[in-house]
């Protein structure tokens, strides 16, 4: 297996195959590994949801939303470009209150952004409202936070429409490749290591997510840890949810795919260690149960429908709840495209654009300050994260232990 590339993207995902793509693109010659198979890992895993989100009026919350709000705009184009019909739906989504307290939340939430100029579209529903949009909700709901910038899509055929897009263009994709480490020479990764054999490349791209730090140990402790996700998927039903939906802050959320089946996650809080730190992909009862709690919750009329499959796949999250991406500093010839805090859809295929850019001498065009992946270096990491906002994790601000 030795040789040499241009760029060797390491990882199969949404975002190694959209990098990937993009570099084989511009001319370059990629060779992109993966350990197992193409969106064998999380972004085969996932909900498949998508789209800008709220912006949090900060200079990184601005900065990311610009981005995610790119890639909304560039998901629009990528049916056409690849020759995939992905199942693209940008119809919307509601966040669902289902408690006074959340409705509070989404309610300051709202008049924050209206205060402050932003996300102008996004309203706050009463209770009546949300149910006209989406009628089997539960008649006890409080009303929900409708985004019509959002939606979904089928995450394994755009990451394989990538995939093929880019081998087209003369990119090598080779699977069961599991990369052991990087090789430096002097201070400058010059390539790697994969399964026992040197390659070499003039740059590395790590489009790992939550295994980053296994083929990066010096990336300080808590920067990315892994965080175990866990869905449940019914049988196929006639139309009954017609938005993808969120609820309890996001933490949970589910959608209708185009065949009729019901999927729905969350509940890691239920989980060990909240799902925090580990890397096994493997389903628990008590979370399933919590997941098929918020659903029949807040769908009665599904109550008795069958769950026919169940998994579970593991993200990355970073400390202060803000991905990587960009050159690694600390390692020249390197660069970083991870933790994506299981938003990788709203993500991936516009970084694609931006990491070819860098690595072809281009602006990226956006502010990548927040994104520094060296930014956790010469202090101590404390847990800080967003996405696990109310949990122990953040009560504590300790670091989840790998």
């Amino acid at each position: 297996m030795s040789g040499r590339a241009d760029v060797i993207v390491v990882g199969g995902g949404v975002n190694g195959c959209s990098i990937a793509y993009r570099l084989a693109e511009a001319g370059r010659k990629v060779l992109l590994l993966e350990q197992r198979g193409i969106a064998s890992g999380a972004s085969g895993r996932n909900g498949g949801m998508t789209g800008s989100g709220a912006p949090h009026p900060t200079p990184e919350g601005m900065a990311g939303y610009r981005i995610r709000v790119a890639n909304t705009e560039l998901m629009r184009h990528l049916p056409e470009e690849l020759g995939v019909d992905f199942d693209l739906r940008l119809e919307g989504s509601l966040n669902v209150a289902s408690t006074p307290e959340m409705y509070a939340e989404i309610d300051h939430a709202v008049r924050a952004l209206e205060a402050a100029g932003l996300e102008s579209d996004v309203k706050l529903l009463d209770a009546y409202e949300t149910r006209q949009l989406m009628p089997a909700l539960s008649e006890s709901i409080c009303g929900a936070e409708w985004a019509p910038d959002r939606g979904h899509l089928w995450p394994f055929a755009l990451v394989h429409g990538f995939a093929d897009a880019a081998r087209r263009l003369g990119a090598e994709i080779r699977t069961g490749v599991t990369v052991e480490r990087l090789v430096v020479e002097g201070d400058r990764a010059v390539g790697v290591i994969a399964n026992g054999e040197r390659i070499e490349a003039d740059d590395v791209v790590l489009a790992t997510n939550a295994y980053t730090p296994r083929i990066l140990p010096d990336l300080p402790a808590g920067a990315i840890v892994p965080a175990r996700g866990q869905i449940l998927v019914t049988q196929q039903l006639p139309p009954v949810i017609p938005y993808p939906f969120g609820n309890n802050f996001d933490k949970e959320y589910g959608r209708q795919t185009p065949s009729g089946q019901v999927l729905c996650g969350g509940y890691r809080r239920l989980d060990v260690d909240e799902g925090l730190g580990h890397y096994e992909e493997r389903t628990s009862p008590p979370v399933l149960a919590g997941i098929a709690r918020c659903l029949t919750t807040l769908f009665p009329s599904i109550a008795q429908v069958k769950v026919v499959r169940c998994w579970a796949g593991i993200m990355g999250f970073t400390a202060d709840g803000v991905p990587l991406i960009g050159r690694y500093d600390a390692v020249p010839g390197l660069t970083l495209a991870a933790g994506f805090n299981g938003g990788g859809f709203s993500w991936g295929p516009i970084v694609g654009v931006i990491i070819a850019r860098i690595l072809t001498g281009q602006e990226p065009g956006f502010d990548l300050a927040p994104f520094n992946p060296t930014r956790f270096h010469g202090g101590n990491t404390t847990w800080n994260n967003p996405y696990t906002a109310g949990e122990r994790s953040n009560a504590t601000g300790s670091v989840p232990v790998a």
